[in-house]
């Protein structure tokens, strides 16, 4: 839906196992930094970005729109599932991230997709996008043999699933405005499929009644 200012809502959310890099990914993205040790997130954490006139395409034509995004952090540990899953509630964009080195998270993939699935269809929404992330890379070039998940499985799980293959990346390396661009394209993408609905849920209708009309309508009862 649209605020007061009309820049389009827009809610993502951030999942994946604990350790997979959420959270670097989630405080590069909303403040810049990086910090190579944090704790793992109890619960939810939640912030706002903002992007002014996205270049999007509507009808075979580009338009210019604004968008506040809330991104959600959430925990990945078992424990702190049930808590998750309430704030899956609601998501336009799931962005579903492994670690590049440790296959367990990749292969925990399916087991998440099918948590986001219940939980958007206990909520009735069927216009989501779920883009697919490889975290970690920095790794890999400090050295090629930690790499446990190839590019080409990643590419070819998104196919496989009907996911938006973001790529592969590092929160380390990755610069704030490399993140942003990346999200960019996501809220585009999402914009295009369920932009025009979202904004008419916003559009209320008022109708004035002219005086005469006023008068017509006063009719007594029998």
């Amino acid at each position: 839906m649209s605020d007061g200012n009309n820049n389009i809502e827009f809610k993502f959310s951030f999942l994946g196992d604990s350790m997979v890099g959420k959270t670097t990914i989630f405080k590069k993205l909303t403040t810049g930094n990086f910090q190579s040790k944090t704790l793992s997130t109890v619960g939810v954490d939640k912030r706002t970005i903002k992007y002014e006139n996205i270049e999007v395409n509507i009808d075979g034509r580009p338009v210019n729109k604004s968008f506040d995004i809330s991104l959600f952090d959430t925990a990945g540990q078992e424990k702190f599932r049930a808590i998750t899953k309430n704030y899956i509630n609601g998501s336009d964009g799931i962005i579903l991230i492994y670690d590049i080195t440790r296959r367990q998270s990749f292969e925990n993939i399916e087991m998440w997709l099918e948590s986001i699935t219940d939980c958007l269809e206990d909520y009735k929404n069927s216009d989501y996008l779920i883009m697919l992330l490889g975290n970690k890379l920095d790794l890999i070039k400090e050295d090629e043999n930690r790499r446990e998940i190839t590019t080409e499985e990643g590419e070819k799980k998104s196919k496989d699933c009907g996911l938006y293959w973001g790529g592969e990346c590092s929160a380390k390396d990755f610069s704030e405005s490399d993140f942003k661009d990346l999200f960019a394209n996501l809220v585009k993408k999402i914009y295009e499929k369920v932009g025009d609905k979202k904004e008419a849920k916003n559009i209320k209708i008022t109708i004035i009644k002219s005086s005469n009309q006023k008068k017509e309508g006063k009719k007594k009862c029998c």
